[in-house]
């Protein structure tokens, strides 16, 4: 462990495989909780005029930027998934090192789809998590959320390869089955990792 007054968790996995929601369990039971998307959201401002620049002003609603609008005209191609990335992710990851390093003491979960493409932001995590679901049910969830098939797909492909984060996890969740049993599995790991640390 980096430090023995804190532990901090990574949850990873692809569009709705419930990294959110194991995120959310272990907040419950007492971990402060760090949203990598919540940060994502907030450094958009800081990159608005070269947003706009790349795709245009009806990106915009009023003075702030449509997420949305943005998240569909993104990953139409990998081109523009490229663009966003390089802009915004070097912005993102130092904000959630930072918000990291202002938790002195207890468990931290850090809650990011792309927790294992960002080597700086793992070397802040002791215990790497991957949450993993079949892929049927991930769409059905995300249609479930509104989203459409296709951006579900597009966003799917955009994301790593499962194999590759497989490698790099402590523990692997499967979330296939109930919220209970997800829960159940959650607290079982959560008190393993307070044990170990």
């Amino acid at each position: 462990m980096h430090d023995k007054e804190k532990v901090v968790i990574g949850v990873a996995g692809a569009i709705c495989s419930g990294k959110t929601v194991v995120s959310k369990i272990f907040r419950r039971l007492g971990a402060h909780y760090i949203s990598a998307d919540k940060i994502g959201w907030q450094v958009l401002p800081d990159i608005a005029d070269e947003l706009k620049e790349r795709f245009g002003e009806h990106i915009m609603n009023g003075a702030t930027i449509d997420r949305k609008k943005l998240r569909d005209i993104v990953f139409a191609n990998n081109d523009n998934v490229a663009f966003l990335n390089q802009l915004s992710h070097p912005r993102l990851v130092r904000k959630l090192i930072s918000a990291v390093g202002q938790m002195s003491a207890g468990v931290v979960v850090v809650d990011a789809a792309l927790l294992f493409e960002w080597p700086r932001v793992l070397d802040v995590v002791d215990c790497p998590i991957l949450i993993v679901a079949d892929e049927q049910l991930q769409k059905e969830r995300a249609i479930k959320q509104g989203m459409d098939e296709n951006t579900f797909e597009r966003i799917l492909r955009a994301q790593k390869h499962r194999a590759l984060m497989k490698k790099k996890a402590a523990y692997i969740i499967e979330n296939n089955g109930t919220l209970n049993e997800l829960r159940e599995k959650c607290e079982e790991i959560y008190k393993e990792i307070q044990r170990d640390c």
